[in-house]
């Protein structure tokens, strides 16, 4: 058995979509994630379908942050350390929007050295190539 059992990546919020995930995965629970192009904005958790919707009603608090959503059913009831998984990952300032940050079980590992290593980082892109000289 997998840790998702359905899932959505990335769909554009529209009316045609917000109806379609009722009619997909109606009454499921799990896990959806609010963005504004590729940036998360928001993580929830609860029965998804309704839960997106209230959120793109008019007058939602976070109405106005996002412009696409994804939701992920979870199988057996995993759906608060999910969302607290998916949590500890965006950058505090995107956080904001949730009031909940969460926590996972008692045990936690703290590192002995809390210093990284620097390392140079790459160009992003790709170099052009020389010519060769005839």
């Amino acid at each position: 058995m997998s840790l998702v059992a359905e899932h959505g990546f990335s769909w554009p919020r529209n009316k045609k979509n917000l109806s379609q995930i009722n009619k997909l995965i109606p009454g499921k629970k799990g896990v959806y994630v609010l963005s504004h192009g590729a940036m998360p904005m928001y993580v929830g958790k609860g029965i998804i379908a309704s839960r997106v919707r209230r959120h793109a009603r008019k007058g939602s608090s976070k109405g106005k942050y996002w412009d696409r959503f994804s939701w992920f059913v979870i199988n057996d009831g995993f759906h608060d350390e999910i969302e607290v998984l998916i949590l500890r990952f965006l950058p505090f300032y995107v956080r904001h929007l949730n009031r909940q940050t969460g926590s996972f079980g008692k045990t936690k590992a703290k590192p002995e050295d809390r210093t990284p290593d620097l390392i140079e980082i790459p160009k992003f892109g790709h170099e052009k190539k020389k010519r060769k000289k005839r």
